[in-house]
């Protein structure tokens, strides 16, 4: 994959250039698209086989564009928010767009022990890890309140 094709996955489509919040913008991006990929059909909901589709070649993207951006984890890489946030979706209905992206970003921005540690690992997968992990602590808070209410 050349340079550009990467920086654009990378970013999210551009959306992690935005000079205010980057991870924040390319969640949105993320939850758009999510959106409009079930809204069209091409997925009923967010299950196994999209988040595989969009995991492993997201640990190779972001390893490809720590690479080009040279810094470790560049804040303009957001392919991991948008990996994170489609795991904090899954297995749940478009409603809960909304409270799995606040539940999503607040374990990704206050990165609790111990997905804080995640981030040690090097490379895509240091990068992808404690998304991963924010959005499966996510998804998992969001069925129990699903449950209880």
């Amino acid at each position: 994959m050349n340079d550009k094709w990467t920086k654009l996955l990378a970013t999210g489509f551009n959306s992690g250039l935005s000079p205010i919040a980057p991870g924040t913008v390319g969640t949105i991006a993320g939850a758009v698209l999510l959106a409009l990929v079930i809204k069209i059909g091409l997925v009923p909901e967010v299950g196994f086989p999209l988040v595989f589709i969009l995991l492993l070649p997201g640990i190779y993207i972001a390893d490809q564009a720590e690479d080009i951006y040279g810094e470790k984890d560049a804040p303009q890489i957001v392919i991991d928010e948008i990996v994170g946030f489609v795991i904090a979706m899954y297995g749940l209905q478009i409603s809960m767009l909304i409270p799995a992206f606040i539940l999503f970003r607040i374990f990704d921005i206050l990165k609790p022990v111990p997905l804080n540690k995640l981030q040690e690992f090097k490379g895509g997968l240091g990068i992808m890890l404690d998304d991963i992990a924010a959005g499966i602590v996510a998804n998992l808070l969001l069925r129990i309140i699903i449950y209880f209410v």
